[in-house]
């Protein structure tokens, strides 16, 4: 048998649980924003990580298996819950291999392991909670040393880390205010102690927890939990209705602090776990563009923004939209308008991984996924002639225009109508160009007419908003009922992005 037979037995167990759970911590997830998605933030976290495991040899080393599965977790990481628990059990395995394997472990090394994992846990919050998944993670550490301290063996000490992490996951009721005005525990604290049984079972058997009583997730009939808009709901200061995640390779750590200070200064939930030379940074804010331009000033790649407003667990179940775009300043509007938005700098260097994450967290079923840049096109319907669990379709734009234009149509959309048809007839009836300040009067002349509906201009970083008010007096006097919508696309080069869309008869 393999040195790391157990240890893959435990990881597997461990997804699997969160897997039959997913939608029941979906439905208590009320802290730090009632967004019903922790169920599916840490099982897309496991399931990177186990893909990971997946692709090694059978007989692959069990410090193999941890730095895979640990680096897998890290870049896969979704949301607040999914960064910390990915660091509590990169945490638990660095130190658990260090001493041996999880197979050699004795009693006094699982304590130690529960303990480092709770600090790493610690260490990646910025401003840690009690009544959440770091106060069940500090329990289940003492009390694991206590058992090691009553001279309990291996088992023994994994189940009583259980029972402690069951007590405090249902204090966690009376602790958070959100989790008590609901009537549930924390869902992220409940997601740990799944990882914690699922490590008992493997080690003490299946049957070790029968004896022992559960914790109730939902203490109340007929709750609740009423969505809103995380600045309305977030309960902390500073906070934001728009999620912001990204990879980043600090340097050392003194750089993860830095980035750590510079997202604490734009808003809440934030996150940043270290490990492998790689940092995943998480933080919710108002400031959509702030924190995209401090991901890049890291030089981030996987930089995906959502809407904390939009992001229901329901809505997974229904098409998704996708939408790339190598301008910061559109992750904004776009997440507004329904869309997970991921943000690339360099479009040759998108990883298939970081596309494939967009889109899963955007639909569990399938996705339309709608590109700024033949690059990111071509990229994308890659991705799509190799999926085969879900539908994925991608537009035939390579504009940024056209981008702003089908999820604006998508936004739009009624229950019943074809999101994929209504996208691409708005890219369809979308011209672009690409123009500068001095060549703009001339571009939009030549491409508006008596049929134009509305011309989007996208800024590049200095260009002045008052360059539209040339193109607002052409179009009076060509298309008078036509809009103009100007965008600050926060981009570089070139200096405005033209979009004109016409009537469906043009």
């Amino acid at each position: 048998m393999s040195e790391a037979a157990e240890l893959r037995r435990w990881l597997t167990a461990g997804v699997d649980a969160v897997k039959r759970a997913r939608e029941s911590l979906d439905a208590i997830n009320v802290f730090p924003v009632a967004d019903s998605d922790t169920g599916t933030n840490i099982y897309l976290t496991l399931q990177e990580g186990n893909r990971a495991v997946a692709k090694l040899p059978d007989d692959a080393s069990h410090r193999e298996v941890v730095a895979a599965f640990a680096r897998g977790a890290l870049l896969g990481a979704r949301g607040n819950s999914g960064v910390i628990v990915s660091q509590y059990l990169s945490g638990f395995l660095t130190a658990i291999d260090e001493r041996g394997g999880l197979n050699k472990a004795k009693p006094a090394a699982i304590a130690d392991a529960l303990e480092l994992a709770a600090e790493s846990a610690y260490r990646a919050v910025s401003s840690p909670v009690e009544g959440t998944i770091l106060t069940v993670a500090r329990a289940a550490a003492k009390g694991a040393r206590e058992a090691v301290q009553a001279k309990a063996g291996r088992e023994a000490v994994a189940v009583s880390a259980v029972v402690s992490a069951r007590a405090a996951l249902a204090l966690t009721h009376d602790q958070l205010p959100s989790a008590r005005e609901a009537g549930v525990v924390d869902a992220g604290a409940a997601g740990l102690v799944l990882q914690l049984e699922m490590l008992a079972e493997t080690l003490a058997g299946k049957g070790a927890l029968e004896a022992l009583d559960e914790v109730e997730w939902e203490l109340r009939e007929g709750r609740t939990v009423i969505h809103t808009p995380a600045s309305e709901g977030h309960g902390v200061p500073g906070g934001g209705a728009y999620e912001v995640m990204f990879v980043a390779t600090p340097p050392d750590a003194d750089a993860v602090g830095a980035l750590r200070m510079e997202l604490e200064a734009i808003g809440d939930s934030v996150t940043v776990s270290f490990g492998h030379g790689l940092a995943q940074a998480h933080v919710h804010t108002d400031l959509p563009e702030r924190a995209v331009r401090i991901a890049q000033s890291v030089d981030a790649r996987q930089i995906v923004v959502r809407s904390l407003l939009m992001s229901h667990a329901g809505d997974r179940a229904a098409t998704g939209v996708v939408a790339l775009t190598s301008c910061p300043g559109l992750a904004e509007p776009l997440t507004d308008a329904g869309a997970v938005v991921l943000v690339v700098p360099d479009p040759e260097r998108l990883k298939k991984r970081e596309l494939r994450r967009a889109v899963k967290d955007a639909s569990g079923s399938s996705a339309v996924v709608v590109a700024g840049n033949p690059a990111l096109r071509l990229a994308a319907k890659d991705l799509a002639a190799r999926r085969r669990h879900w539908r994925m379709t991608v537009l035939e734009a390579g504009h940024e225009a056209q981008v702003v234009a089908a999820v604006a149509a998508a936004a739009l959309a009624t229950p019943g109508e074809d999101l994929a048809e209504l996208m691409a007839d708005a890219v369809a009836r979308t011209a672009t160009e690409s123009s500068s300040v001095d060549a703009l009067d001339d571009d939009v002349d030549r491409m508006i007419g008596a049929d134009t509906d509305l011309v989007t201009l996208i800024l590049a970083r200095g260009v002045p908003e008052m360059v539209a008010d040339t193109v607002r007096a052409s179009l009076a006097k060509v298309a008078p009922l036509a809009d103009v919508q100007v965008l600050d696309g926060g981009h570089g080069e070139p200096g405005i992005l033209i979009g004109v869309e016409s009537s469906l008869d043009a």
